[in-house]
């Protein structure tokens, strides 16, 4: 490998400063009137900025994980390149010209080179293709329907992939780039290497966060394939935990503003941006990373969390309200839309960019969401509800570093359930045996034990699971905070990960299990006779009458504790007319229901 002259290294250091390098990174915070700078490392999580640039002398040192180095090192662990690829590096970005290149050293690093060179060929080629082509119209339509502009579409550069299965391996062809080097792009199929991965198919770009296409996300247009979204491999250029869609196109807005929208799906990103919003990103299917958390946390202080509101939207929501607060960013999570709009995209589509923007105002912070998340799922007028509550939010105290912040969370909790502080705080102390513990990074749950309870909630998911055609019909009826057995609510937000991903076979859906236990004991009901039902319709019907039926008795207990705690403290007598009114509607649904099921039953 070549070796660069002295005078080369030395000229890169009299144009850059450390600073400017690191900058690009992280953010620095300059210390009084030294030529030292702050930051929080970018090599570990931590939120107490430890990592100490000094200037003038050219050398970095995080008091945290140790790490400690020059321009050249440093660039080396964030681009994870060698010493003679960090000098190329920095050369070009100081302008400094480089004599010296051999063979070896060429080949070895023109690979990657080469794989940006076609993303970034066909970036292009694709968004002329869909702007401009005739058999590119239906594309055209399909985002004119979206609400999608052509303003829009230029800024993202969105694209089409023809369905003609010859056109991208010819057109590559045809630019001399070899066999060799088109495996590896992740554009072609593992199993036939001339056919494109994408076809008929509207093309989101994925840049990083210096411009350069590195993947591309593509939505089927066809109506036939079992993917509606896939997304490009990971290449040599391109790793889905690192990167987000939609950053690059922000990042001038995220600068200013130093928060961010993060959302779920890229016409999500493209709506919010259209709306005004120009400082919206989304992961890239799958869930929110603590790489991206790093990567967001160069530029922002806050991030605003945009995730469907039904049960893997909350989950999605509750990891990365975990994982934001692990790496010390503030967070707020935005209110969800009205019952009848499901995402952005379905807001600016079908209310427009001035409702989307009024709707994304409308927030609530990360810990506040926590708690009232889990107060619609438990009944904190019992003891255990208030448990259940406390265990919900225990993760986020986890993952909250300052013991002054944390105490502000214990004190809300403690107003929320008029529980003594001095209790809540014991119970968080004594509950380092409860069945969650947090792996160092403190970013994803680890189960030591889950003891499986079968019951009326759990065997109506395993009857579920073992007739997936029938998932569509029950959640139009059960909506996932109907539930409280936590196994069941785990099987319920797989099967709505399972219907988006359009996958249906049985034994994909027991490797999406991931708790062992659980998988174990969904594997025994798939050889019981009980959950093959000789009319399923009816059994399926029994199912949703009987959760309905639970849920409606149980709201009539709280009311009627209710009742009697007004009475205790001698509410006025409208409160008692309003409680009494909700017992008789509820026993009358009560009794409609237990009707229904006598019905179901005695056909």
């Amino acid at each position: 490998m070549a070796r660069y002259s002295d005078s080369v290294v030395e000229t890169i250091k009299q144009r850059l400063r450390l600073s400017e390098v690191i900058g690009s990174y992280v953010r620095l915070t300059k210390q009084g009137n030294t030529d030292d700078y702050k930051a929080c490392c970018p090599f570990h999580s931590e939120k107490t900025p430890s990592f100490l640039v000094h200037d003038r002398e050219g050398f970095y040192k995080c008091f945290g994980c140790g790490k400690s180095g020059n321009m050249f090192s440093f660039i080396m662990e964030m681009e994870h390149v060698s010493f003679p690829e960090a000098i190329k590096f920095l050369a070009e970005k100081a302008s400094v010209p480089l004599k010296e290149e051999n063979e070896y050293e060429k080949k070895e690093s023109d690979k990657t080179k080469v794989i940006q060179d076609i993303y970034n060929r066909i970036l292009k080629s694709f968004n002329t293709y869909l702007l401009t082509r005739s058999d590119a119209e239906h594309a055209r339509t399909y985002l004119a329907s979206r609400k999608v502009t052509k303003t829009t579409v230029e800024n993202f550069m969105l694209g089409y992939a023809p369905s003609d299965s010859t056109w991208l391996y010819d057109f590559l062809k045809k630019n001399n780039y070899s066999d060799e080097i088109l495996k590896e792009t992740g554009l072609f199929s593992r199993n036939y290497d001339n056919l494109p991965l994408f076809r008929d198919r509207i093309l989101f770009p994925i840049r990083n966060w210096r411009g350069n296409c590195v993947a591309f996300g593509g939505r089927d247009l066809t109506g036939e394939s079992k993917a509606k979204y896939i997304n490009t491999p990971e290449t040599a250029i391109y790793s889905k935990r690192n990167n987000l869609f939609g950053l690059y196109e922000s990042l001038d807005e995220l600068k200013k503003r130093e928060e961010i929208i993060l959302c779920e799906g890229n016409f999500d990103v493209v709506s919010l941006h259209q709306a005004g919003l120009r400082y919206a990103a989304a992961p890239l299917g799958t869930a929110f990373t603590d790489e991206q958390a790093r990567l967001i946390k160069r530029y922002c202080k806050r991030v605003n969390l945009l995730f469907d509101s039904d049960g893997a939207g909350r989950n999605a929501t509750v990891k990365a309200l975990i994982i934001c607060q692990t790496n010390g960013l503030e967070t707020r999570v935005i209110k969800p839309f009205p019952d009848d709009i499901k995402d952005a995209s379905q807001m600016l589509e079908e209310k427009g960019a001035e409702e989307l923007l009024k709707s994304c105002s409308s927030t609530e912070g990360g810990f506040s969401y926590l708690v009232h998340s889990a107060l619609k799922m438990y009944d904190i007028r019992q003891p255990k509800g208030k448990s259940s509550v406390f265990k919900e939010v225990k993760p986020f105290l986890d993952a909250t570093e300052s013991s002054i912040e944390r105490q502000d969370y214990f004190k809300y909790l403690s107003d929320i359930l008029r529980v003594p502080q001095e209790q809540i705080i014991r119970e968080y102390e004594d509950s380092t045996g409860s069945t969650q513990t947090w792996s160092d990074s403190k970013t994803e749950p680890v189960i030591v034990k889950n003891e499986i309870k079968p019951g009326p909630e759990l065997n109506s998911m395993l009857l579920l699971l073992n007739n997936p055609e029938c998932f569509d019909r029950f959640k139009t009826e059960i909506k996932f905070n109907f539930l409280a057995d936590v196994n069941a609510r785990a099987l319920y937000t797989i099967l709505e990960d399972a219907q988006r991903e359009e996958i249906k076979t049985k034994e994909t859906l027991l490797q999406m299990i991931s708790d062992e236990n659980l998988r174990n004991f969904a594997y025994g009901s798939m050889t019981d006779v009980a959950y093959r039902p000789a009319n399923l319709s009816q059994a399926v019907t029994d199912v949703i009458n009987n959760l309905k039926l639970k849920r409606l008795e149980d709201k009539r207990a709280n009311v009627q504790l209710l009742i009697e705690s007004a009475q205790m403290e001698g509410a006025p007598d409208y409160d008692f007319i309003s409680l009494l009114e909700t017992v008789n509607e509820l026993d009358r649904e009560i009794m409609n229901l237990k009707a229904q099921n006598a019905e179901g039953s005695n056909n």
